[in-house]
């Protein structure tokens, strides 16, 4: 009997668009701050300048209709405090923790200055060094930032005039497909503290410094660029008790009407000012590809040693450039070992063609802020005819 790892799927797909608030703290600021006329330096690098960071997410509309209303009331229980200031309606914290802000300070016909935030020794830091005195900028920019990501900006008409009424973003080089949610800044508003946003909301992303204020705080707000896939996976509770798996790896690539992506892309984006009724992402997002096509998928998630997997579900989220995408082609790479934990099969590879048509009901191509959720189970085919070297190569079944 020939043997075959396949993986065989359903899901279902997440509707709603996902936005995202960050709150930044700049304290001690001293490039956005005065100083002391006694001091040795009238201004301080910004890079030496610690930061207090905390980001928030708008709650998921799932499919089934599920609603996580009242999420900022409950975060703020969660973490123990009270505050007067509350988290926009229907933001929570940004599920893929601490990540660098790609940032752009900008100012009517000026050139931008690009940097950004960054997390270390456990103190949040910026790399600009040239954010001084009392002045309103313009912030745009994206997260995370990540290393080999080119970072371009004009302003609405290409002229570096008026950023004031919006700008163009470019971000060249990008992964199609990476572990973090890629997302572009909607909003931006300075604060006194904790507690004052200024009129945070997005459409807006003017950010006023003070030279006399003790402290300024930065609120920005994200919109999602890319979609987001959820494998949820476990191990069929009868063949769990016969064999140990461990998932090492997993990957994706992603097919338009039957054309592989390429490894990279050029994404542009138009973002207006507007009155915080709409969003200010004007037109169509681009995304052009560049570079070779995906062979085989790329990894969105690893672990060395292999992540034992139960009975129970365990999730993990990778995300990609949704544009024109009809098709999803996932590869799991595990070990099979037996009960006394003796390595039987190393690096075991199923890989899974799921055509999104036939998983969602009613959608032909994927969309940016939706995610898609796939429940896998591992498992044999017919577990009372399995000989001994059976049980050392299951099917991977999506339930």
């Amino acid at each position: 009997m020939k043997k075959e790892e396949t993986i065989v799927r359903e899901g279902r797909a997440n509707r709603a668009y996902w936005a995202y608030g960050l709150i930044i703290g700049l304290i001690g600021l001293m490039g956005l701050m005065g100083c002391s006329k006694d001091e040795a330096s009238s201004k301080e690098p910004m890079g030496s300048t610690e930061l207090e960071v905390a980001s928030y997410v708008r709650w998921f509309e799932e499919a089934d209709g599920a609603n996580r209303a009242n999420g900022a009331n409950r975060t703020n229980k969660a973490n123990g405090t009270n505050r007067a200031w509350a988290i926009p309606s229907g933001y929570v914290a940004y599920e893929d923790g601490v990540q660098p802000i790609g940032i752009a300070f900008t100012q009517n016909n000026k050139e931008p200055k690009i940097g950004y935030f960054f997390k270390s020794s456990g103190k949040w830091r910026t790399s600009l060094d040239n954010i001084a005195g009392s002045a309103t900028y313009h912030l745009y920019g994206y997260i995370p930032n990540m290393a080999g990501i080119n970072y371009s900006i004009t302003d609405y008409d290409g002229t570096k005039g008026a950023y004031s009424e919006g700008a163009i973003m470019t971000l060249k080089n990008v992964p199609t497909v990476m572990p973090n949610d890629l997302c572009v800044v909607i909003g931006a508003k300075h604060g006194t503290d904790k507690e004052h946003d200024s009129g945070l909301r997005m459409g807006d992303f003017s950010f006023t410094t003070s030279a006399e204020t003790t402290g300024n705080f930065v609120f920005l707000l994200f919109d999602h660029l890319y979609a987001a896939l959820r494998i949820r996976m476990k191990v069929y509770e009868d063949y769990n008790n016969l064999r140990t798996i461990k998932l090492k790896s997993l990957q994706l690539s992603t097919q338009a009407d039957g054309e592989t992506t390429k490894q990279r892309a050029t994404i542009t984006v138009k973002l207006k000012k507007t009155n915080g009724s709409i969003s200010p992402i004007d037109d169509d997002i681009e995304y052009a590809q560049t570079g070779s096509a995906i062979d085989g998928g790329q990894e969105f998630w690893s672990s060395t040693a292999g992540e034992e997997l139960g009975t129970a579900f365990t999730e993990h989220i990778g995300h990609f450039m949704p544009n024109g995408i009809t098709r999803l082609s996932l590869t799991s790479v595990y070990d099979v070992y037996d009960k006394k934990e003796n390595l039987i099969r190393k690096d075991c590879k199923a890989t899974n063609h799921m055509l999104l048509s036939e998983l969602f009901s009613g959608q032909t191509y994927t969309e940016r802020g939706k995610r898609y959720t796939v429940n896998i189970t591992i498992q044999p085919t017919y577990l009372y005819m399995l000989s001994e070297p059976d049980l050392d190569n299951p099917t991977v079944v999506v339930n």
